[in-house]
């Protein structure tokens, strides 16, 4: 039986059982987007039937390849929960080969109050546009994942975060939002995302085996969050913003996951940015192997902690200075010396190409750059506080 013929006899027995949310059917099952013979010629008209209907079950949209030229706006969805969740992927598997592109407004695919929604192998392109994002998220948006997915936001060089590629408005709570395996190309900031407030915060971010490439400003920015988890993902630039950060994190709170991570962030002032991330006493943060390359002609910091930055472990971190950047004091590691409380470093190498590096083997920490030589200092052996420092030879 044709499709279409089916959900015209469904859409009869919703009129009989009153079990729709507007004048259609709500959708339970596979459908497919694209060529003739598909159930939708294009997402918006998936998105519309989702919006019209709901879902009585599961959805699986499997999207044909081509480039679908159409901004796409979703909002929340009648029936969807843990078990009835809607998902749109690449009917080939191949990220490259679906393509939703639009340049002519704020955002390519927009999301407003939407939840259980997940995106797999697909991409979204805003790079042809002046401004604006691939994806742009506003209101109480939850349970969104992304996998394998290519965000390609607008290539020209822009300021702030309304043209993050992703981006996320703190006008409402967020959580269980992810993202593995994707790319984030573009834009002024890779991906943008606040919490209303550090009282109340965004929860369950998740953000793995991703890579940010050629942003502006930043590759990766979270305010106000709550105990992400930040690990696997690779994030470059050779961004002339000599401001640039690879990795900027303000009130995140309690048990933050930053491991594995790799940041170059050649012109950058900051690998890794931190200010005002308070973890619990007995539930350290972990920033732990993470490879970071610094080097911008500013002061430049590879790992920095500011403002009320306390319990923290930070272990087998490797800390770069490339042998162009400016020469300064705490340049490998900074810690604001007015505040922090607890932060423990241990078993990292700080290397600066232009005078050599330290391999800091310990336990403890107390005002580590308050008694030993600057960072740039040719000549160190020395140990403090339970730490053991140990130079290494410069590279000529």
């Amino acid at each position: 039986m044709n499709r279409l013929t089916y959900l015209f006899g469904t859409a009869l027995l919703a009129l009989t059982l009153n079990v729709f949310a507007g004048d259609c059917p709500s959708l339970s099952g596979e459908y497919t987007i694209g060529k003739d013979g598909s159930d939708f010629s294009s997402v918006s008209d998936a998105v519309n039937a989702l919006k019209c209907g709901g879902v009585s079950g599961p959805v699986d949209f499997l999207i044909e390849d081509g480039v679908y030229n159409e901004k796409v706006v979703f909002s929340a969805i009648q029936g969807a929960d843990a078990f009835n969740n809607v998902k749109f992927e690449s009917k080939s598997g191949n990220n490259s080969e679906v393509v939703i592109s639009y340049a002519s407004s704020d955002a390519t695919v927009s999301l407003n109050g939407t939840q259980w929604v997940s995106f797999e192998n697909l991409s979204i392109v805003h790079k042809d546009a002046t401004y604006g994002s691939s994806l742009r998220a506003d209101g109480k948006v939850a349970h969104l994942n992304f996998k394998g997915v290519i965000f390609d936001g607008v290539e020209t060089t822009l300021s702030g975060e309304n043209s993050a590629t992703v981006y996320f408005a703190s006008t409402a709570a967020k959580s269980d939002i992810s993202f593995e395996d994707c790319e984030v190309n573009n834009g002024s900031i890779g991906i943008y995302k606040s919490g209303m407030s550090a009282e109340t915060p965004d929860s369950k971010t998740s953000i793995v085996g991703t890579i940010f490439f050629n942003q502006y400003e930043a590759g990766l920015v979270l305010k106000n969050e709550d105990a992400p988890v930040i690990s696997n993902n690779v994030v470059s630039s050779l961004s002339s913003n000599n401001g640039y950060k690879g990795i900027s994190l303000e009130s995140v709170s309690n048990n933050l996951m930053l491991s594995n991570n790799i940041v170059n962030a050649a012109n950058g002032i900051s690998g890794v940015d931190l200010k005002n991330c308070t973890a619990e006493a007995t539930n350290l943060g972990q920033l732990v192997n993470n490879s970071i390359a610094v080097g911008g002609s500013k002061a430049t910091t590879g790992l920095s902690l500011s403002g009320n930055t306390d319990n923290m472990v930070l272990n087998f971190n490797r800390i770069k200075l490339t042998i162009n950047g400016a020469q300064g004091a705490d340049q490998a590691y900074y810690k604001n010396s007015g505040s922090g409380n607890n932060i423990n470093l241990t078993n990292n190498i700080f290397y600066d190409l232009k005078t050599g590096g330290y391999t800091i083997i310990g336990n403890t920490y107390k005002d580590f750059f308050n008694q030993l030589p600057a960072q740039s200092n040719p000549s160190l052996s020395v140990s403090a506080n339970g730490l053991m420092v140990e130079k290494v030879t410069p590279i000529k």
